[in-house]
């Protein structure tokens, strides 16, 4: 395609003016800077090829240091910015007040950006995070700045101004504890005081300082609940600080808690330890727990399997039913992919999770096997609308209406089936939105375009915050990642009908790294903006041998436009590469192979990326399935999947089921979202809307 257009906005209205704004979205001359991120931060990049287990992690990128380069051009409002760039210099080398000095050149909010960062940083006064939080109480990163500033209350504070500091969020460390008891004792509120302490002290993680602390000061009133502090620690693993408490158990108790220690430590006396624990203890939770994930270690699946279904007779038995939930879901897919749809059933229907994305997982997969594996849609259907209860972004909808209507056919009642179909259909940027859409013969949404900007800028409430001001201050600066984390939490107070517009203004600011950014973060508020969504960026070479929608769609997934990035198992830059596979492809095409450009030229990553996928088109025809699967996790395991599962392109087998029993949750996910993404992005650089036929490409030959 062509240069993208950067739309133009008027933001007279507005504090701070980008000003008329129109260049090029292409990966081209013009360089900018790609600043490390804070400390503590991460850029979440998922997509990486998968290097092992169903459990392994997504791949976690490293993002380039502040002097790296990105060819990714920037509006000439950005040359605007310079004396805050150079603010941003001083304040990396923590030079507070030259870093103020030169940000009061571009104003108010910008010497607020340089204020956050310094007491994120740790430095100032417990009176400078006070007058902060006073004036930007909804910026991001807030937890980690009243966190650091809990470590400034001094001795003997000013109660009110201490009980004030905690008003919003309860301490997160034990000495903002201490201060908040002291706080309530100083005002004669003993009873809140006394409260206050004993929560810290029950599950409050702590330095071994804050802890000593405790207990020099307070140490008879926390006598009765050591115990409680040691179960928490021992559940939420962190050892040390079990240790540290141990001291204080007898008999059964510090007996128990020597093996579980034992065993989370993969210790090689921990099953010696778990057989001979007296009877009063062996049936504790968080021993089973403990137990079930050195099972799993020592890979005895089937009986850690068998453990989980044990403890869930009743929530009581789990003891902390979530902490159960991520082992619970890998076997319960192991069991279900081995013909064992009994045990799988067992293992996901019986959760006993009151709410949130685990149980939504579990009820989802249990509603999954009971339909195609025994024949139960009445069962199903339970399970599928428990799961659309606990969701509401557009993927997790189209995937309840998809497989709601699936039961009601199953159930022989075709109206009920159309009307959820329908309701999927709805979200025809999700992989089974479109396939309800294709199901029922719905047209594709005119909005998939991304002719839609929402509300004008002028009109929005957000357009007033401090929030939306930084951003542009730090897109002027040539600051992407932090103009991605103001507008993604701007966006989460953002209200439902502004959300578009909040979309259209990052895919106006040419950057398709914070346009597809914010846009996720606003589909997890329930709305799509598509333009954002699905940026359009010219890749660079001037022709590819593949589609140039399946090219976006991988960049999209792989790195979401972040040129420089590095997964942790080692893929690079924009369509992150493996370095042998970039060495292959540039030895088939005749180029030199240089490691570095990888990460420094998008145009020689795109290159070599798409003669791969070409190069897997080949192998594997026009199908997207095992195209996704080649690239993500390798031809092999392709190849490995189809003798176990059948050859997805043949009509006897079904697609559906097929993506759906693959091992690695990783892949599963993002064979989905490359596969959604194509008729998307067919749509958006054409202009034009076209029929539904998703299925007919996952079952291309």
């Amino acid at each position: 395609m062509g240069q993208a257009r950067i739309e133009v906005w008027a933001l007279a209205s507005v504090a701070l003016v980008i000003g008329l704004v129109q260049g090029a979205g292409a990966f081209a001359a013009t360089d900018s800077i790609r600043p490390a991120p804070r400390p503590g931060s991460v850029v979440p990049v998922t997509g990486a090829p998968v290097a092992n287990s169903e459990a392994a992690p997504a791949a976690v990128p490293q993002i380039p240091a502040l002097a790296a380069r990105s060819p990714i051009p920037r509006p000439a409002a950005l040359l605007d910015g310079h004396e805050f760039r150079l603010a941003l210099v001083s304040a990396r080398k923590e030079d507070w007040d030259d870093a103020r000095r030169l940000a009061s050149l571009e104003g108010p909010v910008a010497v607020d950006i340089i204020e956050w960062q310094r007491l994120r940083a740790g430095q100032g006064s417990f009176e400078d995070y006070q007058a902060f939080l006073s004036r930007n109480a909804d910026w991001p990163g807030l937890k980690l700045l009243r966190r650091r500033g809990e470590a400034t209350i001094q001795d003997r504070p000013n109660a009110d101004r201490v009980l004030e500091y905690f008003k919003p969020q309860a301490p997160q460390t034990g000495q903002g504890a201490l201060r908040l008891a002291e706080a309530h004792a100083v005002k004669g509120d003993f009873q809140r005081s006394r409260k206050a302490l004993i929560e810290a002290w029950r599950g409050l993680p702590m330095s071994a300082e804050e802890e000593a602390k405790f207990l020099a000061q307070h140490g008879q009133a926390l006598k009765p609940y050591h115990a409680d502090r040691l179960e928490d620690a021992l559940w939420r693993k962190d050892r040390d600080a079990a240790r540290r408490v141990l001291k204080f158990a007898r008999g059964d108790q510090k007996a128990l808690a020597e093996a579980r220690l034992a065993l989370q430590a993969r210790s090689g006396n921990a099953d010696k330890l778990w057989k001979d624990l007296p009877a009063a203890v062996s049936g504790d939770p968080g021993l089973a727990r403990d137990r079930m994930e050195w099972l799993v270690a020592k890979k005895q699946r089937s009986q850690a399997a068998d453990l989980i279904i044990a403890q869930s007779k009743s929530a009581a038995k789990l003891g902390r039913p979530e902490a159960w939930a991520r082992w619970r879901r890998i076997l319960a897919r192991q069991e279900m992919r081995n013909g064992n749809p009994r045990r799988a059933y067992a293992l996901a229907s019986q959760s006993h999770i009151a709410k949130g994305s685990d149980l939504a997982d579990l009820e989802w997969l249990a509603g999954y096997i009971a339909l195609r594996y025994r024949d139960d849609p009445e069962a199903a259907l339970e399970h599928f609308t428990r799961f659309r209860a606990q969701v509401f972004t557009p993927i997790s909808l189209g995937r309840a209406g998809y497989w709601e209507g699936r039961a009601y056919e199953a159930q022989g009642r075709a109206e009920a089936a159309r009307e959820a179909f329908g309701k999927a259909a709805k979200h025809q940027t999700s992989f089974y939105g479109l396939l309800a859409a294709e199901k029922i013969g719905a047209a594709m949404d005119p909005a998939l375009t991304g002719a839609t900007d929402g509300k004008p800028l002028a009109e929005t409430a957000f357009a007033k915050s401090s929030v939306f001001a930084a951003a542009q201050i730090f897109f002027k600066s040539g600051e992407p990642y932090e103009v991605t984390r103001f507008l993604r939490h701007l966006s989460e107070s953002t209200a439902q009908d502004e959300l578009v517009a909040l979309g259209s203004f990052a895919a106006s600011l040419g950057d398709p790294y914070i346009a597809v950014r914010v846009a996720k973060q606003i589909a997890r508020e329930g709305m799509v903006a598509n333009r954002a969504y699905y940026p359009l960026t010219n890749l660079g070479p001037d022709s590819l041998p593949v589609e140039k929608a399946l090219a976006l769609a991988i960049a999209r997934r792989e790195s979401e436009f972040w040129p420089t990035a590095v997964s942790g198992a080692g893929a690079r830059g924009l369509m992150q590469l493996m370095p042998g596979t970039a060495e292959q492809m540039a030895g088939k095409l005749g180029l030199p192979y240089q490691f570095d450009r990888l990460t420094t030229d998008p145009t020689y990553n795109v290159r070599l990326a798409s003669a791969y996928l070409a190069q897997l088109t080949e192998r594997y025809g026009n199908n997207i399935v095992l195209i996704s699967v080649g690239y993500n996790a390798g031809p092999a395991r392709a190849t490995r999947w189809m003798e176990t599962n059948g050859d997805p392109r043949r009509s006897s087998v079904d697609v559906v089921d097929w993506i759906e029993h693959i091992p690695f949750d990783e892949t599963r996910n993002y064979v989905m979202r490359v596969a959604e993404s194509l008729p998307v992005y067919r749509a958006r650089l054409t202009g034009k809307v076209q029929p539904i036929r998703l299925m007919e490409e996952l079952q291309a030959r």
